[in-house]
């Protein structure tokens, strides 16, 4: 089973690994460094604002220790197969999934270590706690994880219902309990507390797993699930095979496609247009990137970053579009129009110089929520029209020719 769990951890990585090399392009690195750069900045001067006085933060900080327990699942790496092939081997898996419990087990605790590293400037500030209170704060984040992942995996086997729903309530409750414990009266007091909690949890999954059996149909979905959130991020920036978007009627955007002439020279123009409303796989990226985008320009506020932030989203945008203009090329009657490339081309053009106004204006809107000058309004304006045009114009010629 060790050996089956590595084969498979193999495979896993190497496709991760594949993907990772697709989504960390030059252009989406440098829209990181920037992100990463606007965050950091907003952040900093945030934190000159706060005074011991402000209370109310560490009730914040609270909640979102709290909630970051839940980033970080086991992957079981189960595959639909296992059902029928490893069933006579299932008590044998308790060593598989000890497995897929290490592997999981550090990377949930890097995410954990960050999260709180990214609090630690403010409780400084207003919880006034000294190195050693943020050490305990940390190891009792982390054994709460390790709490949470054990309990994870003790509900891969068949418990009664009663024990899967009071296991997570009171692993949950226990968990907000214990961290507003740490925060309110004593970081030492939460470690101890934390510390008994993933004994508990341990002491436990020693006690359920010999004697009951694997729940394999839920744990294979809920490793599917998984899964398909991990390809549905990386879809965000290449085809993912494993995500297939899904088609909705969306009547109530009808009124949208009165701008679309109705004639023979505008028949791919209608086709785009009627694909991308209806369509969830790139309407989908547009809208999240868009929502993204216009949230990041509004808190980073008016600034040359938020400009160059705000290239670079558009940018990023027209570049997954473009995949787009293939979209219809494996069906027949496309081939069959008697409409050349170039009009088709052109018809395209248009949809892209839309969706990409329209998020410009949406932008636009935010910056200048932002209290940005009438200067600045005007400088982004000149720059959104300069860049959709160059990437109407000439950069999606040149891709797509």
């Amino acid at each position: 089973m060790n050996e089956l769990y590595q084969k498979r951890l193999s495979r896993h990585l190497r496709q991760m690994l594949r993907y990772l090399r697709l989504v960390f392009n030059d252009h989406f690195v440098i829209a990181l460094m920037f992100f990463v750069g606007g965050l950091g900045l907003a952040y900093s001067s945030w934190l000159k604002t706060v005074t011991p006085r402000d209370s109310w933060i560490v009730v914040i900080v609270g909640l979102i220790l709290w909630l970051g327990l839940g980033i970080g699942r086991v992957a079981t790496l189960l595959e639909p197969a296992d059902v029928v092939f490893l069933l006579p081997r299932e008590h044998d898996l308790h060593g598989y999934l000890v497995k897929a419990w290490r592997y999981s087990w550090w990377l949930a605790q890097a995410v954990q270590v960050v999260l709180v590293g990214l609090t630690v400037p403010v409780l400084m500030l207003v919880d006034r706690l000294s190195g050693l209170s943020l050490l305990a704060l940390l190891l009792t984040q982390l054994a709460l994880k390790d709490s949470q992942l054990t309990g994870y995996v003790t509900r891969l086997y068949r418990l009664t219902h009663s024990q899967q729903r009071w296991s997570q309530l009171g692993n949950w409750g226990l968990a907000l309990l214990i961290l507003a414990l740490s925060l309110r009266v004593s970081p030492w007091l939460g470690l101890v507390l934390a510390l008994a909690l993933a004994a508990g949890q341990r002491l436990w999954h020693a006690r359920v797993w010999p004697t009951t059996v694997i729940a394999w149909r839920d744990d294979i979905q809920l490793e599917a699930n998984r899964m398909l959130g991990i390809y549905r991020f990386f879809n965000l920036f290449t085809d993912v095979p494993m995500v297939q978007g899904t088609v909705k009627r969306r009547r109530y955007l009808d009124w949208a496609f009165h701008w679309v002439p109705r004639d023979q020279q505008h028949a791919f123009n209608y086709l785009f247009a009627r694909g991308m409303v209806r369509g969830t796989e790139f309407s989908g990226l547009v809208a999240r990137l868009t929502i993204i985008g216009a949230i990041l320009l509004y808190f980073i506020g008016h600034s040359w970053l938020a400009i160059a932030l705000d290239i670079i989203f558009i940018y990023l945008i027209g570049f997954q579009l473009l995949p787009f203009y293939k979209r219809y090329d494996n069906i027949v009657f496309t081939h069959i129009y008697p409409i050349d490339l170039k009009q088709r081309f052109r018809n395209f053009q248009r949809l892209l110089t839309i969706i990409l106004s329209l998020t410009g204006v949406v932008f636009l809107i935010a910056f200048w929520l932002s209290n940005a000058s009438l200067v600045q309004v005007g400088i982004l304006v000149l720059a959104d029209v300069i860049e959709i045009y160059l990437l109407v114009a000439w950069y999606a010629k040149l891709r797509l020719a």
